[in-house]
């Protein structure tokens, strides 16, 4: 038989209403076959019109909610040796022409012949999955099962072929997808609920198919019930179909998504074992694994998954099944890029940086989602490894601004910034597009100072709304941080010396007289300084200084009036940081950015140092002028606090008694009263050389009242924790009067707390140890209660403050029979408890150091008791 004239391939089609695919996928197959059948089931647009153009052999079957009836009914068509199944939504390439040479070559005993099929997911044709199934067959081999997700039932010898269809059916309009997801689901319902005798295993294949047709509906509640449906046959069974590998992955994943990930792994560990060539199982593992940070298993998996989908995709037709995970390739390689990144290997992070913006298959929300995981990372990462990767940040800018992202990139910025590493700053532009942003890129490609612009406007008149907003201390900031050789400068405080308001307009007189003087303009110097003292008659003491200086040699270099204006009306201020509270915190932890001024370090380390302590701390030790900044020192203490280190803590420490010196409002933050003046009696305690466990100004929180050191460090001794320095005596009992003129947290015992202490006393009188009369009251109250007499000579004590401050117990407890101690401890992991800012303190004993005192002292019967998170008491008698 001549070859060249053989019928060889006949296509069958089903269709319905395929007008806006038919074109495509007649036109496409028509070069490579000899036959084309198409049956149409009851079409109402034109594609019968479009089908004529390439085939006569157009038949009709009445529409029966019966995919197999239909598609058997078009198999009896064909003429041709082989017959090529094909759906009006597909489509071929220049790649399916070696079909017709592979067929001829086949020996006679091969009947079917399996094609990978490429799904299209999304109308960028980015999103794809790929699978291989039976589509060719010889003619009269093959006959159809099942009413939906009809089943081919062939004999015969089968073999792969790597001629790829392409098929579009999963790309819908809104109106689409949900015509076909009601259709497909009401066949697939009637079929598991009409066919009692179905076979277990076409059970989960049905079922499976269910799942994905939920999948795309609004009914996916139902999806966990499915899965287990199907998980309890092919657990019975021990085998599945393969449609199983797709259902129980995307199920993986959900597990994943919703935290069950020692679920998500036993399940993908199970799939392996039945597929060990799927690549599906491998994604879903390193997305576990990545979810918990486990990146070495995220490298394993990693790779391990890339050498899969790269042999599924050099042999497609070896896949009976939907590889779901090809579309995920380009995230696969984001991860491990991150993961790389996390192990400082920069080879391999570059390897697979490059191919994890694939833009052939990811979609802008993916990528976003890339952008803001790589940014997060390297932001992390080292100096050295930073400096190493920077093509690939610069790269990760430009993907970012073609695809319109909103990502943060000051974190990335600072760390180019600091160490000033050469890179192209106009790559930020996109994503710095606030005022605050504008500055940045300023000061970064200009170096111009943004400072004034940023914090007080742009032109003259924000300038001066802002000054007549903040008063004295805007005025001194726009002096001190512009240019004296900016002409707004001396506009403005024209202007300024204008206002009615006497201090602002003799202020300015006299800074325009500093001006003068420092360009030697010494009678117009005069001439202003003269204006300010008829202005504002306080500034004289602040002018004839420099006046009498001048009267002996004109000299501009002689100090003007600024220094101590400042100092003066800046003295133990936070100067102008409370004028920008309202400013977004964001920005002025980046104040830095835009200018290089002191000011502008010490704003941004205030604002950071919660978040970045190492930043704030090199930005505290970066500002020159440490004396001009009240608060700095105070600050700076703060940074350390929390650390477990001693050399942190002894810094802390250092600097607190700083702060309070140079600063004397520090001594009495919270009421403001008491200011430091360093007399605060107290005795030698304890051990120099014992751990620190605390450090920090109790005035936060409380108050010294004048007697008691603001500044407190707690230290860890043999036998109790202690404070230091060490109140005396006196000082406690001076405390506690002036305490009674303040409203102010007090530790106390309330009369429920004490009720209970005393019933497991089980005493028939008690004396309180502390003279405090509301304590007494309400001690009085409870005794009534119980009927226990209060009397000062009993041998039974009653104390609320006596663990927390005594030395030792001997010389208070000496001929006490029983007693009830209440106490005071810290949560010790939580620094801010305000047992440890409490001034009356100065002791602090643990349980265990309460027993062993009173054992020491011959008490046996001891019990302990926890009233609340601070409260603690111990009952204790002799025999």
């Amino acid at each position: 038989m001549d070859k060249s004239n053989r019928c060889l391939i006949s296509v069958a089609m089903i269709m319905k209403n395929e007008e806006h695919n038919l074109d495509r996928a007649l036109s496409s197959i028509k070069p490579y076959v000899d036959e084309i059948i198409v049956v149409d089931t009851g079409s109402t647009d034109k594609s019968v019109e479009i089908a004529k153009k390439y085939t006569d052999k157009i038949y009709f079957y009445e529409w029966r909610d019966d995919f197999s009836a239909a598609r058997n009914y078009s198999l009896q068509f064909p003429t041709c040796e082989w017959v090529l199944i094909y759906d009006a939504d597909e489509e071929v390439k220049e790649d399916f022409a070696g079909i017709r040479e592979f067929l001829e070559k086949l020996p006679d005993d091969v009947n079917t012949v399996y094609l990978p099929t490429l799904n299209y997911l999304d109308w960028d044709l980015k999103k794809t999955e790929i699978a291989s199934t039976a589509r060719v067959f010889r003619n009269g081999t093959v006959k159809y099962e099942n009413i939906i997700h009809n089943q081919a039932i062939y004999k015969g010898k089968i073999v792969e072929a790597p001629f790829t269809i392409y098929h579009y059916g999963y790309i819908w309009t809104r109106k689409l997808r949900k015509s076909k997801y009601e259709r497909t689901r009401n066949l697939i319902v009637k079929l598991l609920n009409e066919t009692r005798d179905l076979p277990s295993q076409e059970r989960v294949y049905y079922l499976c198919q269910l799942y994905k047709a939920e999948l795309i509906g609004s009914r996916k509640y139902v999806l966990y019930d499915i899965v287990q449906e199907i998980l309890s046959i092919i657990t019975s069974d021990k085998k599945m179909p393969s449609i199983g590998l797709e259902v129980l992955f995307m199920h993986s994943l959900d597990l994943n998504n919703k935290g069950f990930r020692e679920e998500a792994r036993n399940l993908l560990h199970f799939l392996l074992k039945v597929e060990p060539s799927n690549p599906d199982p491998y994604y879903a593992l390193l997305a576990v694994e990545e979810a918990e940070e486990n990146y070495s298993k995220v490298i394993e998996y990693g790779e391990e998954f890339l050498r899969k989908i790269d042999y599924v995709e050099k042999n497609p037709e070896k896949f009976a099944w939907t590889i779901i995970s090809i579309k995920y390739v380009p995230s696969a390689h984001a991860l491990l890029s991150i993961a790389y990144l996390r192990y400082k290997n920069v080879m391999k992070f570059k390897e697979h940086f490059s191919k994890a913006f694939d833009k052939s298959r990811l979609l802008p929300h993916e990528v976003q989602k890339f952008v803001i995981a790589l940014l997060k990372e390297i932001a992390k990462t080292d100096d050295k490894t930073l400096s190493n990767i920077l093509n690939e940040l610069e790269e990760i800018l430009r993907i970012s601004a073609e695809y319109e992202l909103k990502i943060s990139v000051f974190e990335i910025l600072d760390r180019i910034v600091n160490l000033q590493l050469k890179f192209d700053y106009s790559l930020f532009s996109p994503f710095l597009n606030t005022r605050f942003g504008t500055l940045v890129l300023d000061k970064l490609k200009n170096g111009k100072d943004g400072l004034i612009s940023y914090t007080l406007g742009e032109n003259e008149e924000e300038i001066l709304e802002k000054i007549k907003e903040y008063g004295i201390e805007g005025l001194i900031f726009f002096y001190e941080n512009m240019s004296d050789d900016d002409p707004v400068k001396l506009k403005i405080l024209n202007k300024l010396r204008k206002f009615e308001d006497e201090t602002i307009s003799g202020i300015s007189n006299a800074l325009i007289g500093d001006i003068n003087l420092r360009k030697a303009n010494y009678s117009l110097a005069l001439d202003y300084y003269k204006r300010a003292s008829q202005v504002f008659p306080e500034l004289s003491k602040f002018i004839k200084p420099v006046l009498d200086d001048l009267k002996t040699k004109l000299d501009p270099t002689i100090e003007g009036v600024f220094k101590e204006l400042k100092e003066f009306y800046t003295k133990n201020k936070e100067f102008m940081v409370g004028n920008l509270k309202n400013f977004p915190k964001a920005e002025l932890e980046r104040l830095y950015l835009i200018s290089d001024s002191d000011f502008a370090k010490y704003v941004s380390a205030v604002n950071i140092a919660a978040s970045n302590k190492e930043m704030a701390k090199r930005l505290f030790e970066s500002i020159t002028s440490k004396e001009d900044f009240q608060f700095l020192e105070y600050k700076y203490a703060k940074l350390f606090e929390e650390s477990d280190k001693s050399e942190d803590l002894e810094k802390a420490l250092d600097y607190h008694r700083k702060a309070v010196e140079k600063n004397v409002n520090l001594g009495d933050i919270l009421i403001g009263t008491y200011r430091y003046d360093g007399f605060y009696p107290h005795e030698e305690f304890g051990n120099s050389q014992d751990e620190i466990v605390w450090v920090g100004n109790i005035s936060e929180r409380h108050s010294g009242l004048g007697v008691i050191s603001p500044i407190r460090v707690w230290r860890k001794g043999e036998k109790l924790y202690y404070a230091s320095p060490f109140h005396t005596d006196e000082a406690i009992n001076i405390y506690k009067e002036r305490l009674k003129t303040h409203k102010l947290p007090k530790f106390t015992v309330n009369k429920k707390y004490i009720l209970e202490a005393l019933s497991y006393l089980k005493a028939s009188d008690i004396k309180v140890i502390e003279k405090d009369n509301e304590l007494l009251k309400t001690v009085k109250t409870c005794t009534l209660e119980l009927g226990i007499e209060c009397c000062e000579v009993s041998k039974n004590i009653l104390s609320y403050e006596l663990v927390n401050t005594a030395k030792e117990f001997n010389s208070v407890l000496k001929n006490v029979q029983s007693g009830v101690l209440f106490y005071f401890v810290p949560d010790f992991e939580n620094r801010e408890d305000l047992v440890w800012y409490y001034p009356l303190f100065r002791i602090i004993r643990t349980r265990k150091q309460v027993e062993i005192e009173l054992r020491n002292l011959g008490y046996t019967h001891i019990e302990h008791y926890v009233f609340d998170e601070n409260i603690r008491a111990v009952v204790f008698k002799k025999k």
